[in-house]
Order: structure tokens, then C-alpha cells, then sequence
């Protein structure tokens, strides 16, 4: 595994140090023989890492966030010999409740109270918001500490504890099926049908850079858009293209698409 190609493919800065901190990590489960936990990587970091653990050879890795659906994980690196179980992932889940209602409380809302006590983000994986309050991902080594010191969210008075990871609960999604036609896959015309918006404001997003493609940041209005594909705006939430249903007889193509709300 030649480090410098690998380093040299980076992207930006941050993805370069990304990569060299896996592949630090590889290094030490070869030379110690024991498992590594790399820190929650969202799914765009997950895609970047993937080549790198999947082509070293002498040892296997897993993907682990705490729950089944987890869309922020950690890569528990081990050599390949030996069996990884859930525990080797060093996750606890935290449950946040408190008197007051939650309805006004966001996701951004909990996890700025916990990023606000001092905790690195990549120590915390998914917030999932309840209407009782939130379940929350987090490295094992930081969870007493947010436990004893978590009071406040916004103005509510609130308490953490750990709970099994079974227990974690899901609210139900609001998903609204939109069918479109658009006139080609690019992905200004199939987002600007998605979001409810026209091309140009589209564009203006994506060039933006607040467009993502399956998690990954896209500058290219023309990028190609596919069946299965996710886009995602900051800020706006996400579309799903559920199915692409052929042309219409205008020649415009017609779209089944999922905006999750």
C-alpha cells in the first residue's frame, strides 16, 4: 500500500489528514495486533475511507454507529484473524429527556448543548430528535462526562442517561411522494423538481457548494443524477429518487421522487 499515491489522491487538506490518520490506524493494528476504533465518520468521510480499509491487506474492518439505520459510524479495524464483536466499538447511547416539551428543540439545538460542554464532534454520531427529547450516539469514553454536566438544551432543563442500544427509538418519518418530469438527469433539473424551486435558484445552491450527492459535496450542475440517488441541502433536508420512469411523450423524463421532511 504505497501511502504517498493514497495521500496524493486526497481532495482538500481535510480529506489528507483524514486519510493518514487511517492509515496510522491500519499501521498499529498490524504492529500490535489488536482492534483500533477510528472516530464517527459522516457517510461522504465513510465513502472516502471505504478504498483505503477494503484494499489493506491483513486486516478486515466493520461498520458500526449504534444502531442498525446509524448514518454516522465508526470503522473498527482489526486484524483479519480475528472476529470483531458490537462491543469492540466503544459506543454508548445516551437518552435526553427532560420536563418541558420538545417540540421546538432541533437536532442542532442538542447537539450544539453537547459540542458546547467541550465534546469534539467526532466523538458524537447520530442525534436522533423524539418527542420526548433525543437519543444520542457517542464514544463510550465520553458519555459519563456528558451524563454528569448535560443541564441545559436551549432554555430546558434536561437530563442524560445511558440506555441499552436496543431501547433506541425512531420517530416516524414525514416523506412526501412527488412525481415530476423534468427535461434531462442533471442535477439542477432533478433537484430544482425535488426542493420545489426553480434551475437558476438550483444552480445558485450548487455552486454554492450546499448541494450534496449521496452524502458527497457536488459543484457541477451537470453532474448526472440516477435511480436511488439522495440530494441533500443544507438546511433544506433531502430528496430520494425513488424511480425513473422513462420519457414522456414530449420527450421530457418523468421522475417518482421521495422529499423527506
Amino acid at each position: 500500500m504505497d501511502r504517498k499515491a493514497i495521500l496524493d489522491r486526497a481532495g482538500s487538506p481535510e480529506d489528507r489528514i483524514l486519510l493518514a490518520k487511517i492509515l496510522d490506524k491500519i499501521e498499529v493494528v498490524k504492529k500490535f495486533h489488536d482492534p483500533v476504533v477510528t472516530e464517527f465518520f459522516d457517510p461522504s468521510q465513510q465513502h472516502l475511507v471505504f478504498p483505503v480499509l477494503s484494499k489493506s491487506p491483513g486486516i478486515s474492518f466493520i461498520w458500526i454507529g449504534g444502531h442498525e439505520l446509524a448514518e454516522r459510524q465508526r470503522a473498527v479495524i482489526c486484524p483479519d484473524y480475528m472476529e470483531v464483536t458490537e462491543n469492540d466499538s466503544e459506543v454508548a447511547v445516551l437518552s435526553i429527556t427532560g420536563s418541558q416539551k420538545f417540540q421546538t428543540l432541533s437536532h442542532r439545538d442538542f447537539l450544539g448543548a453537547v459540542l458546547g460542554l467541550g465534546i469534539k464532534r467526532e466523538k458524537v454520531g447520530d442525534v436522533i430528535v423524539t418527542p420526548q427529547g433525543c437519543q444520542l450516539v457517542v464514544d463510550r469514553s465520553v458519555a459519563d462526562f456528558i451524563t454528569r454536566n448535560l443541564a441545559k438544551v436551549s432554555r430546558c432543563g434536561v437530563k442524560a442517561e445511558k440506555i441499552p442500544a436496543q431501547d433506541i427509538q425512531f420517530p416516524d418519518e414525514t416523506v412526501k411522494e412527488i412525481v415530476a418530469t423534468v427535461p434531462s438527469l442533471r442535477l439542477d433539473a432533478v433537484a430544482a423538481a425535488g426542493f420545489g424551486v426553480s434551475r437558476s435558484k438550483m444552480a445558485g445552491q450548487i455552486a454554492a457548494e450546499r448541494v450534496r450527492v449521496n452524502w458527497l459535496a457536488v459543484t457541477d450542475c451537470s453532474y448526472p443524477i440516477k435511480e436511488g440517488d439522495k440530494i441533500s441541502i443544507r438546511g433544506r433536508g433531502r430528496v430520494a429518487v425513488k424511480s425513473v420512469r422513462g420519457e414522456t411523450k414530449k420527450g421530457r423524463i418523468l421522475l417518482v421522487l421521495k422529499r423527506y421532511l
